[in-house]
């Protein structure tokens, strides 16, 4: 079937060579700067990552998987704006302090509330694997969580519950 060259060119109809050349080098430059973009972003998150990481073995005195730290993290951002600005002033205070681990640091008298809110924060979302209230909690991990490290290979980490609200009511509830 012969193209009838007076009627617009539809989809595959009319490709010149300019014009894929022109497409060509307008994805290429495109790829370019996504690569050059993404470099940058995932070194700061590969930072934000590392200080998380190395902020969480202090404080649980393990030595922790940074991928699970960069779930954490993010978990744990989701819900405060002001994590980043609180874990630099949780980081410092520690060095400044030159406390060797974390029962140094909290013999420390006198820190800030809101440090050890941030603190604890973290701590409990290692050791439970789990982030938020029951409202908006979130499961990062199970059987990595901390809570099973000290009996890890004596005891077999459970893989189910007892049942409905076994656990009972939250300590310090009216329940």
């Amino acid at each position: 079937m012969p193209i009838d060259r007076s009627s617009p060119p539809m989809f595959g109809q009319h490709v010149s060579r300019r014009g894929l050349l022109r497409t060509t080098v307008a994805i290429a430059g495109l790829a370019l700067l996504a690569d050059l973009a993404g470099p940058l972003s995932a070194v700061a998150a590969d930072d934000a990552v590392a200080s998380f990481t190395q902020l969480s073995e202090f404080l649980t005195g393990y030595t922790l998987d940074p991928v699970l730290g960069a779930r954490f993290l993010a978990a744990l951002k989701k819900r405060d704006a002001d994590l980043d600005d609180s874990m630099a002033a949780l980081s410092a205070l520690i060095k400044q302090s030159g406390v060797p681990d974390m029962d140094g640091f909290l013999a420390l008298s006198g820190t800030d509330p809101a440090l050890m809110k941030t603190a604890t924060k973290i701590v409990s979302a290692w050791y439970l694997g789990v982030v938020g209230e029951p409202e908006d909690a979130e499961l990062i991990t199970y059987a990595d969580s901390l809570m099973y490290r000290p009996t890890k290979g004596l005891l077999t980490i459970p893989s189910y519950g007892p049942g409905p609200n076994a656990w009972g009511p939250k300590p310090g509830s009216k329940i």
